[in-house]
């Protein structure tokens, strides 16, 4: 057991048993590390200083052949700031350097009976880069604030990496380059969306900054070699020499080529690039990805750009993407092929494909099929693959094999879903009044029949159809979950969404009406007994939804917003940012600032069209959402009322966006399902519909039992007959 006079540093050989001593004493040690190759460590502590009122630390170094501790870095050793106990310690790739956080004493508490007779108040600044919610969020990461420092070992020099204005660096394997990307000179910006970052090389050994960029929008890379910066800018990659100081645009040249997301992407932002697959040894090229195949730059710019997949993706449209089967590997191999996995973005196909670095040829398919492969690993001394595959109704087990086309299940960490019933699910395709093609998700419940009226629920977000083969555990809480809801009867929809940036409220109608209408064709959906439901965005589409048609017949909007003109100004309290970028650069997609397009505020918003709803709503928003202000609730839920709506609005005492309560989870689940089968049904409602729970009355329904048919978590798909 621990005692100040065992308090220490200890090696034991693993294999004798021996314990040797590194250092010891009174104090407090952390942050221990050892390079990769073991014969070396580093740690804090302020065992000289411990018993002062705030002990300051010292950085440690010792070896495993010579195990006693020296001092490398004292108190007040960095610019008068010192080794922090609560930074992480690490060795540089190549052990050269240690990397550490210095930083100043902490500050004073303030003790909370000193306040009592005091004003107590948060002072918002106009120029402030942080509001004050996110300051308060952020509090305890910067109490702890550190600032990242490299001791190189063998000329025993310490350089201090980061400052408040560049607060955080990537260090080279060989510990001689860093790469600074700091974002703190577009704060302010940020909060509307039009931030970015600056890029700068620094000399670990001189101390000597380089700027390289200014306000790239994606950030920037240092290769596993030092020798380059890669970033993506602009609608093109550029690459800086660490050695020649040269700066190269990489891509520009090509014509017709896109390595950003334009045909994804359907925010009011700049579109990033699809990302880079990795680098070559000595860092000679760097593989990245266009939307479908996989190209080789030269980052020094001499050699022009060069198709690896000889345009295979783009010819099938399937979206090939380098497993990594070695993470231990800074570099991908040219001598070895190149495992690639694929995705049919059509069918939603999955599989893997074979490729080379050094050949001229198409890649080579391994296996492609209807279900939904997981990244498989290779075993680092055979040629051995684990890898899980799924599919809506067969769970994702482990699967292996020396082949990745003769695997054998080892794993059955399923077998009670023999006893429930289990949907079918289908990808469903249909063109919207505008001329847009679109897909979508139809789950059918088990045993299904063609001839007969089902009822639906519309369930969607964004864009759902990709997981056509993913394996739907069941569970209970605010979204709805098709394997539960099939088995209660439903067919459960779930539409995608194309958006036209400034009108996303239109988008949605434009896409589920018309994806809703193809299915009653169809012949099986009763068209009287349509429910559509959505969480956050989804909430807000549901609510903007029924605002302009009369198709549905239930609908429960979770955590919506309503009002998108009291939205735009408020806060985001679960991270303490403010609303505004999200209106005009993402998610919300209205491309503007409210002084700009006051219109398109006005008409995105379901409340300014409540007067038109003739469908039941039943909602969830909490009291400390933190993501969507629940004031925003508040005002649909009183505009429903003031206009004698049918509404029921839920909210949970303390809890946040997505309830974390496991009871809240199990009621709104229990109370979304009472709702749907009293509407789309024809079921007895319950209590709480009929009268309502007055306040004096307030938990009482949670002791008292609810009726035996309304049990919470009863329905999670129940067995078969």
């Amino acid at each position: 057991s621990r005692t100040p006079e065992n308090d220490g540093v200890y090696l034991r050989n693993l294999a004798s048993g021996e314990v040797v001593a590194v250092m010891r004493g009174e104090g407090d040690y952390r942050q221990l590390a050892f390079d990769r190759s073991g014969t070396q460590l580093a740690f804090v502590s302020n065992r000289d200083d411990f018993k002062n009122a705030k002990p300051r630390g010292t950085l440690y170094y010792a070896t495993v052949r010579q195990p006693a501790a020296v001092p490398v870095v004292g108190p007040e050793g960095v610019e008068g700031l010192s080794p922090s106990l609560s930074a992480s310690v690490s060795f540089t790739r190549d052990g050269s350097a240690v990397l550490f956080g210095v930083a100043p004493p902490p500050l004073d508490t303030i003790p909370q009976d000193s306040l009592a007779d005091k004003a107590v108040f948060d002072l918002w600044h106009w120029q402030d880069s942080r509001l004050q919610p996110q300051q308060r969020i952020e509090a305890a990461r910067d109490r702890n604030r550190s600032y990242l420092t490299a001791y190189n070992v063998r000329l025993r020099r310490v350089t201090r990496l980061t400052n408040d204005s560049m607060p955080q660096a990537q260090v080279s394997d060989d510990g001689k380059t860093a790469l600074i990307v700091t974002r703190v000179p577009y704060m302010i910006e940020a909060m509307w969306g039009e931030d970015g970052s600056d890029v700068y090389v620094l000399d670990v050994h001189s101390g000597r900054v380089t700027p390289i960029a200014r306000k790239t929008e994606f950030g920037a890379s240092l290769s596993p070699g030092g020798r380059y910066v890669l970033w993506y800018d602009r609608g093109a990659w550029h690459s800086y020499s660490v050695v020649s100081g040269r700066t190269v645009t990489l891509t520009q040249a090509l014509r017709g080529v896109r390595f950003d997301q334009t045909g994804e992407w359907d925010t009011p932002s700049t579109p990033p690039a699809w990302g880079v697959a990795g680098w070559l040894p000595e860092d000679r090229s760097v593989l990245v990805y266009d939307a479908y195949d996989i190209w080789e730059l030269d980052p020094s710019g001499v050699k022009p750009p060069r198709m690896l997949t000889d345009s295979l993706g783009t010819r099938r449209n399937i979206r090939l993407r380098l497993v990594d089967l070695d993470p231990e590997d800074r570099f991908v191999d040219p001598a070895q092929p190149l495992l690639l996995r694929a995705f049919d973005e059509r069918t939603k196909a999955s599989g893997f494909f074979r490729d080379w670095i050094d050949r001229v040829a198409p890649p080579e398919q391994i296996v492609m099929a209807d279900r939904n492969f997981g990244n498989p690993q290779r075993a680092r001394k055979a040629e051995r693959y684990l890898l899980t595959q799924q599919t809506v109704a067969e769970f994702p087990d482990l699967w292996t094999g020396t082949s990745l086309t003769a695997l054998t299940r080892i794993s059955d960490a399923n077998p009670q879903q023999a006893e429930y019933l289990w949907p079918t699910v289908e990808l469903v395709e249909w063109i919207n009044a505008d001329g847009v093609p679109l897909q979508g998700l139809l789950y059918k419940p088990e045993g299904f029949d063609p001839a007969k009226k089902y009822p639906m629920i519309v369930y969607f977000y964004e864009r759902l159809s990709d997981g056509l083969h993913n394996y739907v555990a069941p569970s209970g809480r605010n979204v709805i979950n098709p394997t539960v809801y099939t088995s209660l009867g439903y067919l459960v929809f779930m539409p995608d969404i194309k958006y036209e940036i400034g009108w996303p409220g239109p988008s949605a109608v434009k896409c589920v009406v018309s994806g809703v209408q193809a299915l009653i064709a169809r012949g099986f959906v009763d068209p009287k007994a349509i429910g559509i439901a959505g969480q956050s965005w989804g909430g807000y589409q549901t609510a903007y939804i029924i605002t302009q048609t009369n198709l549905f017949a239930a609908a429960v909007p979770n955590a919506p917003v309503a009002n998108m003109t009291s939205a735009y100004g408020g806060i985001r309290w679960g991270s303490g940012l403010a609303r505004p970028f999200q209106y005009e650069k993402t998610q919300s997609r209205i491309g503007g600032s409210i002084w700009e397009y006051p219109i398109r505020f006005i008409e995105n918003s379901p409340l300014f069209h409540l007067d038109r709803v003739t469908t039941p709503v039943f909602f969830m928003h909490n009291d400390a959402d933190d993501a969507v202000p629940w004031y925003q609730g508040i005002e649909l839920f009183v505009a429903l009322r003031r206009l004698g709506k049918e509404v029921y609005f839920i909210s949970y005492n303390g809890d946040v966006h997505n309830p974390r309560k496991r009871a809240n989870q199990k009621d709104i689940d229990m109370r979304m399902q009472q709702f749907f089968a009293t509407k789309l049904k024809g079921e007895p409602a319950p209590e709480w519909m009929t009268r309502g729970i007055p306040y004096l009355e307030k938990g009482r329904d949670q002791i008292a039992a609810p009726r035996a048919a309304a049990q919470p978590g009863q329905s999670e798909t129940p067995p078969r007959r």
